[in-house]
């Protein structure tokens, strides 16, 4: 998954939270689950949030696996 995120947005740092959502199939009231549980971290520049790619990528990693260890 993490390469298609760096392929898709080579040249973004930060996505918003509607981009976040487009690129890994997360709805936003899971994205902002995980948000608010600090398993993905965000930064707010004014009123928007915003998720650096790094960060975002490194914290889909460590989400748990499922059942079976499949991945899509």
């Amino acid at each position: 998954m993490s390469t298609s995120l760096s392929r898709e947005t080579a040249h973004s740092l930060a996505l918003s939270v509607k981009e976040v959502c487009e690129r890994t199939s997360i709805g936003r009231t899971t994205l902002y689950k995980y948000l608010k549980g600090g398993q993905i971290p965000a930064c707010k520049i004014g009123r928007r949030t915003v998720i650096l790619l790094d960060e975002l990528e490194q914290a889909l990693k460590s989400l748990p696996r499922a059942p079976g260890g499949t991945h899509a």
